[in-house]
């Protein structure tokens, strides 16, 4: 770079030069003079040049990519979003291309996997100036789990039965045909979006945006359904669709702008509610045999939102104001209290929840460069969030579908208004030192149903610094405090409305100090092409006013990584990464004061390395291996105390490639992905019946050992000839 630029600067002052020698037309006498060596040398000849980085290539161009692949076990956790969680053979099929005219018109489409259930597609298309259109498809597979077993008929439907022949029992011990009865099940379920978007030019000031996706969910997730004193764990359909809509209309000035706009969010389910049999024995006169449990509703939000700008203001200023009001409301009737015939219920106080919620929102933010060394920047934010739901008193709730709550219930609504205001200057002390100080004060009011805290201030302030003392070696230094003061702890609501120990502290509602900084730091290693970098974090958190709670957490981060551009045709990068949290509580089993205290520590480091080759003209490799290790360790101390299992887990992946360039236009890629997981987790027992009071799915802890590999032809269309296609072509 050093080189680059001495070799500039004498280029730029030999045009200077030349300039100030060129003779003026009144010196065109003395020019004429002078001698002969002096004369400007002839202009070189253009005629042949060729422009090989020209902006705006036009033609076609387009690349396929087909093959096959192969995976050697099955895991849901390893086919997690990448669609590989089946053993067996797939196709490797992808493809890109487009093509641009003169006249201004371009064409640009994109496939990819779309032998996986990770696929996607994006097709775009416009005219530069005028119009943009694009259309685009993906599916993203979410893989729970494929090791567990359930008992029920109708998975992914919203009626889950017991099999013929099932004998109910007080206990998972109890239940003779349990063994017989279960069969496996894959947990998971795939989002499919769907989209279009468009933008169209009106002249040089207005353009008009229109952006629609909808995504589609349908599978099954896990959640637990209990009777009394026993819970099952059952699969919940999904089968749900979101649509979204967000259209905009600007104007641009030459210094300022306006738009608006409008956001609309629809979200339709076609299983508000689900039900299933009770596989364990009634609870006495109560009975007890089928549950139904109440699902996400339909809701719809709209929201119309605008925008003003200033820019090129006295003192290189900018201001931009925005605003938006929105609504969002559902109105899905209820679910009964209980669809068992006892107990005996009064009529629910209305058919559905009416609900309503308002949101208002406007900020306005400044950023001013008054100095060249200054840097200024605020914003001041306002939010509301109105609930105004219906509310009535319950009077027959019933718990767990068996017998009524003694007491009646309202429900609850929540609501805030909060204001935000952030600041921060910056200024260049000299060339290699500059400083920062920045600030954020944000107080929260909150609205609706009584909470044991009602408002509350969030103080932030920081300071940063980076020093540059020569092009190699850089340092950016940062810290700050953080205070979140509530106000007041209402204990008597605490204990009353919520039956908690008067003494206990919610950590999000409960006061807080926390201290942190960092220090990141970049070499250069003289004038090899060799970086490294570096970062330490440190956090101290502190609930220092909780009796009861959540009492300090201690968070320390530290990294670094090493790039090494060893020549034109070989790089390579090394990293590494350990972070530590240690999170210690005070509890009591009491109902009075602490008797127990608990600490946990988890503990994560990672590392990697990676290479990219080019071998001769025809051979490329990349290289790429990560290693990822956690464990958490949770020990209490006092009544009871103990330590709990560790939770451990250790990732191992090594993804590498190889290309050969068989011609100009026809590659050949070979690639090998090998990643093994293994999980120690006493959550997960593959037992269904592990519990004597709770029927699970008896999910095994993510363990897998996989080898993914693929190969494939990738063939060029269009665009510049290569060389062995031009040298063929001239013979």
């Amino acid at each position: 770079m050093e080189k680059r630029s001495q070799i500039l600067s004498v280029a730029v002052a030999t045009i200077l030069l030349a300039a100030s020698a060129t003779p003026r037309a009144e010196d065109a006498p003395a020019a004429a003079a002078a001698p002969a060596a002096a004369a400007a040398p002839a202009a070189p000849d253009t005629s042949t040049w060729k422009c090989s980085k020209c902006p705006f290539p036009t033609g076609y161009t387009s690349a396929v990519q087909v093959g096959a692949g192969y995976v050697d076990d099955s895991s849901a956790k390893f086919g997690d979003y990448t669609g590989l969680d089946e053993d067996g053979a797939y196709a490797d099929v992808s493809a890109e291309g487009g093509a641009r005219l003169e006249s201004g018109y371009e064409f640009k489409y994109k496939l990819d996997d779309l032998g996986l259930d990770s696929r996607s597609v994006e097709i775009e298309a416009g005219k530069q100036g005028h119009y943009e259109v694009g259309l685009f498809y993906d599916r993203v597979p979410h893989r729970i789990s494929d090791t567990g077993a359930t008992i029920f008929n109708g998975v992914e439907g919203d009626d889950l039965g017991l099999p013929t022949g099932w004998v109910r029992a007080g206990t998972t011990g109890g239940m003779t045909a349990l063994d017989a009865s279960l069969r496996q099940v894959d947990v998971g379920y795939d989002r499919d979006r769907y989209g279009l978007a468009g933008r169209y030019f009106l002249g040089k000031n207005w353009s008009f945006g229109l952006d629609y996706k909808r995504d589609e969910r349908s599978g099954s997730r896990p959640k637990y359904g209990s009777f009394g004193s026993v819970s099952t764990e059952l699969l919940r359909p999904l089968d749900d669709a979101t649509d979204r809509v967000n259209a905009t209309v600007r104007y641009e000035g030459s210094r300022w702008f306006a738009q608006a706009g409008y956001y609309l969010s629809l979200y339709d389910t076609k299983t508000a509610a689900f039900r299933w049999e009770n596989p364990f024995v009634g609870f006495g006169s109560y009975g007890g045999d089928v549950g139904q449990m109440a699902l996400e509703p339909d809701n719809q939000y709209n929201e119309f939102s605008a925008s003003v700008g200033w820019y090129g203001l006295p003192g290189n200023t900018a201001v931009t104001l925005s605003a938006a009001m929105g609504q969002g409301s559902q109105d899905t009737g209820f679910v009964p209290y209980t669809i068992n015939p006892v107990p005996a219920v009064d009529p629910l106080p209305f058919s559905n929840l009416d609900g309503d919620v308002s949101v208002t929102r406007a900020d306005l933010t400044v950023s001013s460069r008054p100095l060249d060394r200054l840097r200024l920047r605020g914003a001041v934010a306002y939010d509301e969030r109105d609930n105004d739901s219906r509310q009535g008193a319950f009077t027959s709730i019933v718990h767990t579908d068996l017998f009524p709550v003694s007491e009646d219930r309202v429900n609850r609504i929540y609501g805030y208004e909060r204001t935000r205001l952030y600041g921060s200057a910056d200024y260049d002390v000299y060339e290699d030192l500059s400083v920062g100080l920045g600030g954020e004060y944000r107080t929260t009011d909150r609205t609706g149903t009584k909470q044991e805290v009602m408002s509350e201030d969030y103080t932030d302030a920081f300071g940063r610094a980076q020093f540059r003392p020569s092009d190699y070696l850089g340092f950016v230094v940062k810290g700050g405090v953080v205070e979140r003061d509530p106000e007041k702890y209402d204990t008597d609501l605490a204990t009353q409305e919520y039956g908690q120990n008067p003494q206990m502290r919610k950590y999000q509602l409960a006061y807080l100090y926390r201290g942190y900084g960092e220090l990141l730091a970049n070499v250069a290693v003289g004038s090899l092409p060799l970086t490294l970098s570096g970062s330490v974090y440190y956090g101290d958190d502190s609930y220092m006013q909780s009796p009861l709670g959540l009492d300090s957490g201690l968070d320390r981060r530290y990294g670094v990584d090493l790039n090494w551009a060893v020549n034109e045709k070989v790089s390579a990068y090394v990293s590494a990464a350990r972070e530590k949290i240690d999170s210690r509580m005070k509890g009591s089993s009491t109902f009075t004061d602490p008797d127990w205290k608990g600490n946990v520590q988890d503990d994560f480091e990672t590392y990697g390395a990676g290479m990219s080759a080019q071998f001769a003209d025809k051979w490329r490799v990349n290289f790429d291996y990560t290693y990822g290790a956690g464990d958490t360790h949770t020990t209490i101390k006092g009544v009871s105390g103990g330590t709990f299992p560790p939770v451990k887990s250790e990732l191992s992946s090594l993804k590498t490639d190889v290309t050969y360039a068989f011609n100009a236009r026809t590659d050949f890629v070979f690639t090998w992905w090998y990643e093994t997981l293994d999980t120690r987790d006493w959550q997960f027992v593959p037992e269904p019946d592990a519990m004597p009071t709770v029927l699970a799915l008896g999910v095994d802890p993510y363990n897998y050992d996989v080898n993914a590999l693929t190969l494939s032809m990738r063939y060029r269309f269009g665009g510049p000839k290569g060389e062995e296609e031009e040298a063929a072509a001239a013979e």
